[in-house]
């Protein structure tokens, strides 16, 4: 079943946004990079200090694979500062269109 993850980081401050772009452009988009079935948007309203993760997965398996390559980029470095979402939610995807 294909399903979308949704991970959204509310009231951020401008060094917490700014942790967190960095972060994902570093070492979650190279790490999904090397995963099929999965896609990503990353989305930040920086007036509001608000960021959003759209995860489009094929199956869990797919979205695991993809979060083994971010654990290990984290590895590399573990003290990077990097904010934890406020709230992650789970969607099932019934209808799309296409671009």
């Amino acid at each position: 079943m294909v399903f979308a993850m949704v991970m959204t980081f509310d009231h951020e401050s401008a060094g917490d946004s700014e942790a967190g772009i960095e972060h994902v452009r570093d070492e979650v988009v190279p790490a999904f990079q090397q995963t099929d079935g999965v896609e990503g948007w990353w989305l930040v309203d920086r007036e509001t200090g608000t960021r959003m993760t759209v995860l489009i997965c094929d199956g869990d398996d797919e979205l695991q694979a993809a979060m083994v390559h971010v654990q290990e980029a984290r590895a590399i470095d573990p003290d990077r500062h990097r904010p934890a979402p406020s709230h992650v939610q789970r969607f099932e995807i019934y209808g799309s269109a296409p671009r």
